[in-house]
C-alpha cells in the first residue's frame, strides 16, 4: 500500500498583485503524474485546500477538475479533510456526488468519534485512518467539559488491532512556522502535545506550511508553493508505504514551478546582486527587493524594473528602509504658522537629516496632491 500526504494548497491566493492559479495548476498536473508514477493508492489532502471559506470560481474549478483528473487518470483514492481556511460544509456539500469517484472528505466535527475512521485496504495490508478536520473548542467541548485534550482523546483512542494513521489540521507539538499560518489554538492549548499522538503508526498533519518531523512519526507535508516570500525553503510531500504491516515514510520533493527570490542590498551592491539571478525556463521569477538607502532616489524604481527585466524577472514586493546618521532635533516655533507645503518639507528634512534638499519632483507632486484636495468636491 502506496500513500501520498500533502497539505495547505491555498487555491486562490494571491500575493500582493500576483495571481497564483498557474502555479498551482502545475503542481496539480506534477501531482496527478505523481500519482501514477510512484503508484499511489491514497491521497491524503490535510486541509486548508482553498485560501479562503469562499474561494473564486476559478480555484473551485481547479480543484474538481483535479479530482475528476484523479479518478480517471489514476487508481488513486483520495481523503480530504477541512483546514482552518476552508468552508467545512462547501467541502462536504458534493461528497454523494464525489464518492463514486473515490473521495471521501471530512470538513466538520461530527458528535460521534466513528465517524472519523475508516478503514483503507490495499491486498492483503490494512490500515486504519483517523481523519479530523479542523475545529474550533465549542465544536469539542460539550456537556459542560472544560478539557479540551480529553475531549479530543475520545476521538482519537480506538483498540488497536492494525496500524493506525491520523490526518489532522492543528498546531502540533514544537513546530517551527513557515511565516505565513494563521495562529490556531485548542481551547487555550497553544498546541496538541505530542504524546497523545504517539500510538499512531504515522500522523499526517497540516496548517504548518514548512515540511518538518517533529515526532518520530508525525510529519508536516508542508504547502506545495511559497506562500510569502519568507518561505524559502524546498517544498515536499511525504511518500508513505506499508508492507507487512509495517509503515514507512520518506520526502519527495516537489520541483520549483516559480522562483521567488528576496534581494537584500544597498545602493551600491543592488545592481549586482539583480545581475545575479539564475536564469529560469518556467513561470516568471518573482522578486522582492529590500534596499537601503541613505535617502529617496527619484526613478529608483523603474531602474530596478528595468535590471530585473533583463534576467527575465519582475518585481512584486519593493521595500526601503533609510538608514541615517545621528538625529538631530529640529525644532520650529513657527510650527503652527506654516503652511502644509512647509510643513511637508520640515517632516522631509527631519525624515531624511542627511539627504540633499527636498527633491523638486517629489515637492511639485506634493503641491499638485494639496491643489486636488483644495478644489474636491465635498
Amino acid at each position: 500500500m502506496r500513500i501520498l500526504h500533502t497539505s495547505d494548497w491555498h487555491l486562490g491566493k494571491r500575493l500582493f498583485k500576483l495571481d497564483r492559479l498557474e502555479e498551482q495548476k502545475l503542481f496539480l498536473d506534477w501531482l496527478v503524474s505523481t500519482l501514477t508514477q510512484q503508484k499511489i493508492d491514497y491521497l491524503l489532502i490535510a486541509g486548508d485546500i482553498f485560501d479562503t471559506p469562499t474561494p473564486p470560481h476559478q480555484a473551485l474549478q481547479l480543484f474538481y477538475d483535479f479530482l475528476g483528473r484523479v479518478s480517471v487518470e489514476t487508481k488513486t483514492e483520495t481523503l480530504i479533510i477541512a483546514g482552518n481556511h476552508d468552508s467545512g460544509l462547501l467541502l462536504e456539500a458534493p461528497a454523494r456526488l464525489l464518492s463514486p469517484h473515490r473521495v471521501k472528505v471530512w470538513g466538520k466535527l461530527s458528535e460521534n468519534p466513528a465517524d472519523h475512521w475508516t478503514t483503507l485496504t490495499k491486498n492483503d495490508e490494512a490500515l486504519e485512518v483517523c481523519a479530523l478536520p479542523f475545529f474550533r473548542s465549542y465544536e469539542i467541548l460539550r456537556d459542560g467539559q472544560t478539557d479540551a485534550i480529553a475531549c479530543l482523546k475520545n476521538y482519537l483512542l480506538k483498540k488497536k488491532s492494525i496500524p493506525q494513521l491520523l490526518m489532522l489540521h492543528h498546531l502540533a507539538g514544537m513546530s517551527e512556522a513557515g511565516g505565513s499560518e494563521q495562529v490556531v489554538t485548542l481551547s487555550g492549548v497553544d498546541s496538541i502535545p505530542t504524546d497523545i499522538l504517539s500510538t499512531f503508526d504515522y500522523v499526517a498533519l497540516g496548517h504548518i506550511h514548512k515540511p518538518q518531523r517533529i515526532g518520530e512519526k508525525i510529519y508536516y507535508s508542508g504547502s506545495p508553493i511559497p506562500m510569502r516570500f519568507s518561505e524559502s525553503y524546498a517544498k515536499s510531500v511525504m511518500i508513505l508505504q506499508m508492507k507487512d504491516s509495517h509503515l514507512s515514510f520518506e520526502k519527495f520533493p516537489i520541483p520549483v514551478l516559480r522562483p521567488l527570490l528576496t534581494i537584500k542590498a544597498d545602493e551600491e551592491t543592488f545592481k549586482e546582486k539583480i545581475a545575479a539571478i539564475p536564469e529560469f525556463a518556467g513561470l516568471t521569477t518573482m522578486v522582492e527587493v529590500q534596499l537601503s538607502l541613505t535617502a529617496p532616489r527619484v526613478g529608483l524604481i523603474d531602474e530596478i524594473k528595468d535590471l530585473l527585466s533583463k534576467r527575465g524577472a519582475e518585481l512584486l514586493s519593493y521595500q526601503p528602509s533609510y538608514f541615517q546618521g545621528e538625529k538631530v532635533e529640529r525644532k520650529n516655533e513657527r510650527l503652527f504658522e506654516l503652511s502644509p507645503l512647509e510643513l511637508f518639507v520640515e517632516f522631509y528634512a527631519a525624515k531624511y537629516p542627511d539627504a540633499p534638499e527636498i527633491p523638486v519632483e517629489l515637492k511639485s507632486d506634493f503641491a499638485e496632491l494639496l491643489d486636488k484636495v483644495k478644489h474636491a468636491s465635498p
